[in-house]
């Protein structure tokens, strides 16, 4: 799914929440987990295998969800406001359940932003302790994983860990009788996640999957120098990495509209927001790939792209913007685990079902619509609606790299970077950030410890 809410446009979304009295809103019934019916066979033909069902408790949840009136079967609808940049809009009366097995690029642990409940969810019976089973059952095995699967697994639970790690949820709300499962839970899972990892060596050899992707997508070539696309920085903070815990390394690029002759001062130009960056541009990209952690314990970029999201400016003959095309493409672990030359990312249509975004560049599997304990049920939107709460004007011409922030002294600040896209130097600054923080440090002590650390 497309882009998570900035700072800017959470901020006019809890506005639209709190300022409006004559708008009625939905009922507020209180969000129910519950997980799907059964594991899938995300990690390995056997719906029951460990790493399947570890990837269930973690991931799959049913819950209820509003749906948006761009669906006109989930009527009958009401006037709802809330959403940034789209004002009153219809919502339906009442919700749905809607189930979802996780395998998208999000984070484990359903809802975790703002709230304790994904945590609280698996620290009680039955899913703690067959959570704790299957772990268990993991962490003894001897069976040969593929280097693919063993990545995906250490990034599915390094977030899972790094939410566990949080203690503050149960002092506050006092559940000391939960301490104990948490700090047995984040055991556990510390000890797979050094257990399962990837010599440098082995992270190398991972495969460059949005290549793949090519052949069965029309996924754009972002990587290959030849192909126009220019990949930048200008401040290196990014909220699509901060939100996942710097765990991801959010890659941006651009396509000017035609080549520029000088590509230092192309790019510096953008610095002065004189004009809409799109109107110099035939699209922008951004891709996200997530960081591994080998055996010695060291952050390491990969070649996996999990996520792209890409807009293309189609203009008329005299160069006005005629439409923003959309280019989504999200992975699957189950497609790339079994056909690995699919490359694993699925495109999506601007009209597929999306959730509606609260909270920053959120990676949870479906944000709730504010952090007001009245307000926990998730909205259901089109893909395209989310793209406009998040960039903020129907055109999507707005780059967030050069919109949030305003350079001092009429935009000259530092030059904007141009950097190689065949390496990664934008996940230089993000394992510099990671490698500053609390959980960070209490994962790295399994892998000093040689994956039998006790926390």
């Amino acid at each position: 799914m497309i882009a998570r809410l900035p700072a800017l446009a959470a901020a006019l979304f809890l506005v639209g929440l709190t300022s409006s009295q004559s708008v009625r809103q939905p009922p507020r019934p209180p969000l129910e987990l519950r997980l799907t019916e059964a594991p899938q066979p995300v990690y390995s033909a056997d719906p029951h295998d460990s790493w399947n069902r570890i990837f269930y408790y973690l991931f799959s949840r049913r819950f209820q969800a509003y749906v948006s009136g761009s669906f006109p079967e989930y009527g009958p609808f009401r006037d709802f406001q809330g959403l940034a940049g789209r004002g009153i809009f219809q919502v339906s009366t009442r919700t749905f359940e809607w189930q979802e097995t996780g395998d998208r690029p999000i984070d484990a642990l359903y809802p975790s932003q703002f709230t304790d409940e994904g945590v609280r969810f698996v620290l009680l019976d039955p899913t703690y302790t067959e959570l704790c089973r299957a772990l268990d059952e993991a962490l003894g095995e001897h069976a040969e994983r593929t280097i693919t699967a063993r990545a995906l697994m250490q990034s599915d639970l390094w977030s899972a860990f790094d939410i566990l790690v949080i203690n503050w949820y149960f002092k506050e709300n006092g559940a000391p009788e939960l301490e104990p499962r948490r700090l047995a839970l984040l055991d556990r899972i510390g000890r797979l996640i050094a257990r399962i990892a990837l010599t440098p060596e082995q992270i190398g050899l991972l495969p460059n999957n949005s290549i793949a992707a090519r052949a069965s997508t029309s996924l754009t070539d972002l990587f290959n120098k030849k192909s126009g696309w220019i990949e930048i920085q200008w401040f290196p903070h990014r909220l699509h990495d901060e939100a996942a815990g710097n765990r991801r390394v959010t890659r941006v690029f651009l396509h000017p509209t035609r080549p520029p002759g000088d590509i230092q001062r192309f790019l510096n130009d953008f610095r002065k927001q004189t004009s809409p960056p799109g109107s110099r541009l035939d699209a922008v990209a951004l891709a996200i790939q997530p960081l591994l952690i080998d055996t010695h314990g060291r952050l390491q970029p990969s070649n996996l792209t999990i996520d792209v999201q890409a807009r293309f400016f189609q203009r008329t003959p005299t160069g006005s913007l005629q439409k923003t095309e959309i280019g989504v493409y999200e992975f699957r672990r189950q497609r790339l685990l079994r056909e690995p030359a699919s490359g694993g990312l699925v495109a999506e249509s601007e009209n597929d079902p999306a959730y509606a975004s609260f909270g920053g560049q959120d990676f949870t599997l479906a944000p709730r619509l504010s952090n007001d304990p009245g307000l926990l049920t998730p909205l259901i939107v089109k893909l395209r609606t989310r793209c406009v709460a998040c960039h903020g004007s129907e055109d999507l011409t707005t780059v967030m790299t050069f919109s949030l922030i305003l350079a001092p002294h009429e935009g000259r600040g530092p030059e904007v970077r141009q950097l190689d896209p065949a390496a990664h130097q934008a996940a230089e600054f993000v394992i510099s950030q990671k490698e500053k923080s609390g959980d960070w440090k209490a994962l790295h002590n399994y892998f000093e410890a040689g994956g039998n650390a006790a926390h």
